[in-house]
């Protein structure tokens, strides 16, 4: 019953961040004026060509991929926390110690203790999954963003090339994004080994000048590494949380 709640207000949060998502972009749509040209950034006029709403829906993309993601965590996290104290081979040698305990009460005990593990392990896998669909969503999201803003600031500079020289927004392909994607998600999940030793993918790095994208890099390669992380962990603790068997000894006087 808590894990279905649980899952019930995840959705209901999901429904509600795509509901007002989609209550800006009905409001500035229909309004005179769209409002939305006042905080972001590009052309907000009709058609496909509208560089500003495919910002807007890259910013819905992202907020998508962190509430997925936050969802995972919800998840994850207090399963590991609680399968963290959840030992039955150790709690088994503490019950064998009691001799004023019956086998029925050890067993009792031991049983309740194997469905909360089982519970644990269940939720975990659920909340992996999440995760792992989160970080999908996640690198999309970053990389449209960064196409997106490029296209809505055609004479901006958010990248610089291999020689550090500053290239117009106005010059980057969807393929240049791609590349500098990769780059990124491989720094983040491999603890910045590429930039250690200048190993590349692409040929565009961010341009530290420009603090607004410089810092979304950053963001970005932190939740991606810290998530990567907390995947192995995961995995980690499903590989040494093995199914314990039952204690033979109870039977045997």
């Amino acid at each position: 019953m808590p894990r279905r709640f649980t899952g019930i207000q995840l959705l209901l949060a999901f429904v509600a961040v795509n509901t007002v998502m989609f209550l800006m972009l009905v409001t500035s749509m229909t309004s005179e004026t769209p409002w939305l040209a006042r905080v972001l950034p590009g052309q907000f006029g009709a058609g496909v060509n509208s560089s500003g709403y495919w910002v807007f829906f890259a910013l819905v993309l992202l907020v998508n991929a962190l509430t997925v993601l936050i969802a995972g965590l919800v998840l994850v996290l207090p399963a590991l926390r609680d399968g963290a104290h959840a030992d039955e081979k150790r709690l088994a040698r503490h019950l064998a110690d009691r001799a004023g305990l019956s086998d029925d009460s050890k067993e009792s005990v031991l049983s309740a203790l194997r469905e909360d593990v089982l519970s644990a392990r269940h939720q975990i896998a659920v909340g992996r999954l999440i995760l792992a669909a989160g970080l999908v969503f996640l690198v999309l999201a970053f990389a449209g963003v960064s196409i997106s803003f490029a296209r809505a600031i055609p004479g901006g500079d958010m990248f610089v090339t291999q020689s550090a020289t500053a290239k117009l927004n106005a010059d980057v392909t969807m393929g240049d994004v791609e590349l500098f994607s990769l780059d990124q998600i491989a720094g983040a999940v491999l603890l910045d080994a590429p930039e250690i030793y200048d190993w590349r993918i692409g040929p565009l790095a961010n341009n530290p000048r420009n603090l607004l994208f410089t810092n979304f890099v950053f963001a970005f390669r932190a939740v991606l590494g810290l998530m990567a992380l907390l995947l192995l962990a995961s995995v980690a603790r499903r590989r040494v949380s093995k199914p314990a068997e039952a204690p033979a000894s109870t039977s045997q006087a």
